[in-house]
C-alpha cells in the first residue's frame, strides 16, 4: 500500500490505527509499525460523538460570522475591478442580474456592467475554490470548503457551488435569484445543522476550519 504523506509517529509504536496529524477529526490510519498505510477512515461511532460528515465534526465547522467576515473579504476585493468596469463601461457594476439599488434597471450598461463584474466573480471563486478550496476571504479566516466526505472540492465540486451564483448573474431574472439565494444563504448558514447554504446542498460540500 501507498505510505501516506504525514508526521511519522515513534517507530516503537506497535502496528495498528491511530490518528495522524492533519487528516480530519474522527479519522484514523493503519500505522504498519514503519509508516502509515493507506487512507484516513472514519472511527466508528463518530457521528454519534458529534460527527458531521466525512470525518469532521461540529467543532469543525466555523462559526456563521467567520463566514460573514470571509465574504465580505472577497466582496472588497472584487469591488476594485466592478469598480473599474464600471467606470468604462459607463455602467453600475453593482447592478448584477440587471438590478440597481432603485430596483429593475433597463438601462443596457448597467446590464453590461453588471454581467462582466459577475463573470469575473464566478472566475474568482472557481479558479480559487478549484485549486485549493479557499478564496483569498476563506484564507485569512482560515477556512475552507470541502466535499461532504471530507476529500478535496475540486473543479467538479467548485463548478457545482457556483451554479446558483452563474444563474444569479443572467440579466434580469437573475437579480430575482440572487435575492433569494442571499437571503435563503443568510438564514441558512445560521439555522443548518451542517451550516450549509444552498451552494453547499447543490455540490454537496462543507465549510470547516482550515
Amino acid at each position: 500500500m501507498e505510505e501516506a504523506s504525514m508526521t511519522e509517529i515513534p517507530p516503537t509504536q506497535p502496528p495498528g490505527w491511530y490518528y495522524a496529524q492533519g487528516d480530519p477529526a474522527g479519522t484514523q490510519r493503519y500505522w504498519d509499525g514503519a509508516a502509515w498505510q493507506g487512507g484516513p477512515q472514519a472511527v466508528p461511532g463518530a457521528e454519534a460523538a458529534g460527527g458531521i460528515a466525512g470525518g469532521y465534526t461540529k467543532a469543525t465547522l466555523p462559526s456563521p460570522w467567520v463566514r460573514l467576515l470571509a465574504r465580505i473579504v472577497d466582496g472588497l476585493i472584487l469591488f476594485i475591478p466592478a469598480l473599474i468596469i464600471g467606470i468604462i463601461v459607463g455602467g453600475t457594476a453593482g447592478g448584477v442580474g440587471g438590478f440597481s439599488a432603485s430596483g429593475v434597471s433597463t438601462d443596457g450598461s448597467t446590464i453590461v456592467a453588471g454581467l462582466l463584474a459577475g463573470l469575473i466573480g464566478l472566475a474568482y471563486e472557481y479558479y480559487f475554490l478549484a485549486k485549493d478550496g479557499a478564496t483569498p476571504g476563506k484564507k485569512i479566516m482560515s477556512i475552507k470548503v470541502v466535499l461532504e466526505d471530507g476529500n478535496p472540492l475540486g473543479s467538479d465540486g467548485a463548478i457545482r457551488r457556483l451554479i446558483l451564483a452563474a444563474a444569479g448573474i443572467v440579466p434580469i431574472i437573475g437579480g430575482i435569484i440572487g435575492f433569494v439565494v442571499g437571503i435563503g444563504t443568510i438564514i441558512m448558514i445560521f439555522t443548518d445543522d451542517r451550516r450549509q447554504v444552498p451552494a453547499d446542498k447543490v455540490a454537496k460540500s462543507l465549510v470547516v476550519k482550515a
